[in-house]
Order: structure tokens, then C-alpha cells, then sequence
């Protein structure tokens, strides 16, 4: 029977990020820890993590039962770009009534750790949710636990480990994008930030990464993109740090005319060699 790992996310706002990190070091818990431009300003707190054992002990139960994760980002003052609640599902996903009661109860635990943040963290007391996904997010599905995410598609175009590390773009970018999470088979742990892109640079997600094999007029994207079986960037274009190169409306435009030129002729080719070939009749 597949199991189903569930995802919620929700931006706090109300909060003060120094606070949030003063409870996080009072306790010795800061696992990652970065600066950069907050609201316009350089060397402002933009990216804190946590050791959730080394937090008070009613914090962490509580914040354990609802599923929630401590890593955070933010790019603006008084807010959080997202706090991840989590729930596993003992059914495949596609159940429809699972699902549904599954986010009925994600949608619980958001507001459960609007609590946790107002009652334990300093600056916090006013925290209020400012925004929420608009539907479940399934981040694994699979029997044996191996930590891949599911419902990967596979595309026309499947990034591999080598175009991320290298920082590789292509004729049909659409998106560039600076960070990675590869699959845990490659590594012990995640490999990000153990591996980094070439020279600190981007690394392109063509247009062709976005068409399903075999369909027309369907696009997927986010942690969807990339076959299970062949993609060695499991979970790379799964955050929000991503940028198109050029304004959307040109860069999709002109991601879909190559694509779209690639596809002709790679259909074109099939047809003219299947018009070549003779039927096989077998004489037994």
C-alpha cells in the first residue's frame, strides 16, 4: 500500500525575525544560519534552522504533533516566507476523500502553530497567517521510504545532477535557478550545500523540462518535473528562489517556440522512418 507524505505551508506575518532567532540561539539550536538583504537592507537575517531536540521540550512535542519544521526564509521585515506543517498518510494520495481529510487537518495544524509561535517565540505574540497554499502538496509517495518525492513526471527533458553542478543553460530557458536539493541516493544527506553550482552561478530549467512525454497541450512544473527513474536532481526545482531570465511573457514565448521546433522535428523524423520501412511478416 503506497504511503503519502502532505505538506501545508503558510507565510507568517506579525513576527520579529531577530526574535525569532534569539529563541533559537537562547537554546543552542541554530542549525543554519544566514544574511543577506532584508526589505531592501544588506546583512539582515534571511534564512534560520533549527535543531528541534535542542528546543524546550513542550515547544518541540508540540511542534512534532503537528508536523511542523523550524526552517524558515524571509526576504521582508515582520515576516516569514513560509512554515512548513507536515502529514503522513497511511493511503495512496489518490483517495479523494484522504486527501481531502488530510488537508482538513494540515489546515488544523496551521493554526496550531500560529499558537506555538505567539505563546513561545519573543516578538511573535501577534503572528497571523498571511498567506496559505491553496491545496495539498504531496512530497512523497512511495512504499519503500526512500525520501524521493512523488508524482514525477517524465518530461521531454530531464535535468540531470551534471547540468545543475555545472550551471548549464539551454536555447529554451524559461527559469534560472540557483539551488538544489539532490536526491538522498546520491549522498548520505542532501547534497545541498555539500555540492554547489559552478562559480556560484544559475542553472537554466528549459521549457522541454515542462512538457509531459507524449502529451500536447499540457505543461507541469515545481517538484513535479523530472522522472523518478532517470532525474539525479530529485527535489531541485522545488523552492521559491526562481526567476525567469527574461520578462515571463518573452521568456515563455520563445522557451515554446523551440520546444515546440524540437518536437516537429523530432516527430517528423519518425513519421519519414516509418514511412521507410518495410511491415515485418514472419513465416512460420
Amino acid at each position: 500500500m503506497a504511503e503519502a507524505s502532505d505538506a501545508l505551508s503558510i507565510g507568517v506575518g506579525g513576527v520579529s525575525v531577530e526574535g525569532y532567532y534569539q529563541f533559537l540561539n537562547d537554546h543552542g539550536a541554530i542549525s543554519e544560519y544566514a544574511r543577506g538583504t532584508r526589505s531592501g537592507r544588506p546583512g539582515r537575517i534571511v534564512r534560520l534552522n533549527a535543531n528541534m531536540s535542542k528546543l524546550p521540550t513542550e515547544f518541540a512535542q508540540a511542534a512534532r504533533a503537528i508536523g511542523m519544521s523550524p526552517t524558515t526564509t524571509t526576504i521582508h521585515d515582520d515576516y516569514l516566507m513560509f512554515i512548513k506543517l507536515n502529514y503522513k498518510m497511511d493511503v495512496s494520495p489518490t483517495n479523494r476523500d484522504a486527501l481531502a481529510q488530510a488537508e482538513l487537518e494540515l489546515r488544523k495544524r496551521q493554526a496550531r502553530a500560529i499558537e506555538l509561535f505567539r505563546q513561545y517565540v519573543p516578538g511573535c505574540e501577534r503572528a497571523f497567517i498571511a498567506r496559505t497554499s491553496p491545496s495539498v502538496c504531496i512530497r512523497r509517495a512511495d512504499q519503500a521510504n526512500s525520501g524521493r518525492r512523488g508524482r514525477l513526471i517524465a518530461c521531454d527533458y530531464d535535468l540531470t545532477r551534471s547540468d545543475v553542478l555545472e550551471g548549464r543553460h539551454f536555447e529554451d530557458d524559461v527559469m534560472a535557478y540557483g539551488f538544489h536539493d539532490s536526491a538522498r541516493r546520491l549522498l548520505s544527506a542532501w547534497s545541498a550545500p555539500r555540492l554547489q553550482i559552478k562559480d556560484g552561478g544559475t542553472y537554466g530549467i528549459p521549457y522541454r523540462a515542462l512538457l509531459p512525454a507524449g502529451l500536447e497541450n499540457l505543461l507541469v512544473a515545481g517538484m513535479m518535473i523530472t522522472a523518478p527513474t532517470r532525474s539525479e536532481v530529485d527535489g531541485a526545482p522545488t523552492t521559491t528562489p526562481t526567476c525567469p531570465r527574461e520578462t515571463p511573457s518573452r521568456a515563455w514565448g520563445r522557451g515554446r517556440r523551440r520546444a515546440r521546433l524540437r518536437r516537429s522535428v523530432r516527430r517528423g523524423a519518425a513519421e519519414r522512418a516509418t514511412s521507410h520501412t518495410r511491415p515485418c511478416v514472419r513465416h512460420w
